[in-house]
């Protein structure tokens, strides 16, 4: 996998994430505030390798780009600039960014206010603690599944092989049932193999997998 992954956001998820990517031989680059005291320590320390950059840039020359930002950053940033396909990795947490489900700019809003964007939707199901211990190459026996929602199919197709890199088994559902994946839904947190997930998903909305094969890894 030879595109270009960029990251908004060096946080627990965003570091996480950036640490998989450049284990898995992968070009990224990364963006937050730059008057974070703690974003160079992060990028020198646990992302050697990985390029720092402002967000328009970032937005511009990455082919993937990872929303790893509290939620309500999303409003203030250049979405419009984005080049690639953009994956949010957002969730409502109202203890820590004082936002409740279904108030903040979530995905689907998104989408309402750049209809122009390529959305997909992952990385947001899991604890960023558990993804490094949980990763695993690909075919390694109980190997974590991470749900890939989305409707542009390229653009799933090019997310999920992400995921796969980054040592998940890949489980495409459609953008309307990303909302399982959200704190509230019976995704979220579980360790689920992909034959699991897919059990899941299919008990509670199994309109939104018929018909979407998981893409293999190319």
């Amino acid at each position: 996998m030879n595109q270009r992954i960029g990251i908004i956001g060096v946080g627990k998820l965003g570091s996480a994430l950036g640490r998989l990517a450049l284990d898995a031989g992968l070009d990224l680059s990364v963006a937050d505030d730059p008057a974070n005291p703690h974003v160079g320590l992060v990028v020198a320390s646990i992302l050697p390798g990985a390029r720092f950059t402002d967000a328009t840039d970032l937005l511009a020359t990455s082919d993937i780009i990872i929303l790893a930002v509290p939620q309500p950053v999303l409003a203030t940033l250049p979405l419009d600039a984005a080049a690639g396909v953009l994956v949010d990795a957002t969730n409502a947490w109202e203890a820590t960014d004082g936002v409740r489900a279904g108030t903040g700019p979530t995905t689907p809003a998104l989408l309402a206010a750049h209809p122009h964007l390529r959305l997909v939707k992952t990385f947001n199901q899991y604890a960023y603690a558990d993804l490094l211990p949980d990763a695993r190459p690909a075919g390694a026996p109980g190997r974590r599944a991470m749900a890939v929602a989305g409707d542009d199919q390229v653009a799933v197709g090019a997310v999920a092989r992400l995921v796969d890199a980054l040592g998940f088994d890949p489980v495409v559902v459609g953008m309307d049932a990303a909302e399982l994946l959200e704190p509230s839904g019976p995704v979220f947190g579980r360790k689920l193999t992909a034959p699991d997930l897919v059990a899941v998903v299919t008990a509670h909305a199994p309109e939104r997998l018929a018909g979407r094969p998981t893409p293999r890894r190319g």
